[in-house]
């Protein structure tokens, strides 16, 4: 008798685990379809995308569509929660590639021309970059001699971690030393600024630093300068100390004493987030008490040298927005400084004001700006050396 018990026991047991694995399988095969992803789970390296781009029909409800970090090439586990047509709470994951499949960019001319004895890697002062990778290959290919002048054909040759090359072909002009020719710098007046580009929808303004020396504010004020652009301070190279400009203090005091609008400036050679944070904090401490009335503009124009920097696109990009951000944080407004090819070629579409440096009669950048720094070669009143003019727009021009 208690052989039969026993056996019948073990026999509900095998029936009872059976009806739960059914159920089990039953419930994962139900899951799995409930989740149907897309064929095709890559995504392009620094691409804005959440989890619903992966997800071909999804039998429920997401909890929530969160975006996902694309920085880093290779695979990524993405993980993700929803309510199911049962109205149960469930998880669910699946992996996606980061890809990168833009090639390289060389901005270099067709021709570069240096003088005998040129002790510089061409492969570093010719500007190139990439979107992801930070240090791509840099390659001059074909035989040449600074030591010897002539003309060389070569190519430069860029290649990034995921193997996408760019080649361009140019010629390298190696001649003797000279004193080159300096071409003669139009000097502009401010008061031609005002009889051609004020508005009722414009400001006209300067942007100054120690290179200008002592200035007569309220002199600058009496030719009718209606805001300025000071430079607060700036970094001494890569990784190098970070200095107050010498005449910032003067200049912000003058200015505020003669009641001329003020904005700041930071000349940075920040290459990584770190720096650009600290340096953004820099400013902002530097400031102290000062009250002003317009941005904190980010100025990186050290692109001779760019390839030395071991940035990506995406990567200087990343670092502007951290100084920005830090910034607009701290309750102050925060503008990108760069000039219309960068603007076009190197920096992302910004949510960030635009100070575009453009030494033109008119503006040829199609992208938003709010200000446009005309001239290096202006001259003002109460200002000695000359002096970078811009044009400010207000809102609704």
């Amino acid at each position: 008798m208690k052989k039969v018990i026993i056996v019948v026991v073990i026999f509900i047991a095998i029936l009872i685990a059976g009806i739960c694995f059914w159920q089990y399988e039953e419930n994962k095969r139900i899951e799995l379809e409930a989740v149907v992803l897309k064929e095709d789970l890559s995504v392009e390296f620094g691409t804005e995308t959440k989890v619903s781009n992966f997800i071909e029909n999804l039998k429920g409800s997401l909890i929530e569509d969160s975006q996902i970090n694309t920085e880093q090439l290779g695979e990524k586990q993405v993980s993700f929660e929803y309510i199911n047509v049962k109205k149960k709470r469930k998880m669910a994951e699946f992996t996606i590639k980061v890809v990168d499949t833009k090639p390289p960019q060389i901005f270099s001319g067709n021709s570069y021309t240096v003088n005998v004895g040129y002790d510089k890697n061409l492969a570093d002062v010719l500007l190139s970059g990439d979107d992801a990778d930070d240090n791509p290959t840099r390659e001059i290919l074909g035989e040449y001699d600074v030591d010897t002048i002539g003309d060389y054909n070569l190519t430069y040759s860029v290649t990034d971690s995921s193997g996408n090359q760019t080649k361009k072909d140019f010629v390298l002009h190696v001649k003797e030393k000279g004193n080159a020719e300096k071409k003669k710098q139009k000097i502009i007046d401010i008061a031609d600024v005002f009889k051609n580009y004020k508005t009722q929808n414009s400001k006209i303004g300067i942007d100054v630093s120690k290179w200008q020396e002592e200035i007569d504010w309220q002199e600058v004020k009496n030719a009718g300068v209606e805001f300025a652009m000071i430079r607060i301070g700036y970094q001494t190279e890569y990784d190098g100390d970070y200095v107050l400009d010498p005449c910032f203090v003067a200049n912000i005091e003058g200015a505020k004493a003669a009641q001329i609008p003020v904005g700041i400036y930071f000349y940075s050679y920040a290459k990584n987030v770190e720096q650009a944070k600290s340096q953004a904090e820099w400013a902002k401490e530097n400031l102290g008490n000062y009250e002003i009335d317009l941005p904190i503009a980010f100025d990186w124009e050290s692109w001779n040298s760019f390839n030395e920097a071991g940035m990506s696109f995406y990567t200087i990009n990343k670092v502007a927005n951290t100084f920005l951000e830090t910034v607009e944080k701290a309750g102050y407004q925060g503008m990108l400084y760069s000039s219309k090819v960068y603007l076009e070629d190197i920096w992302y579409p910004t949510k960030y004001q635009v100070w575009l440096a453009q030494y033109n009669r008119k503006v040829t950048y199609e992208g938003e700006y709010s200000i446009w720094q005309m001239s290096e070669n202006g001259r003002v009143n109460g200002i000695k050396n000359n002096v970078d003019i811009d044009v400010m727009y207000l809102e609704g021009n």
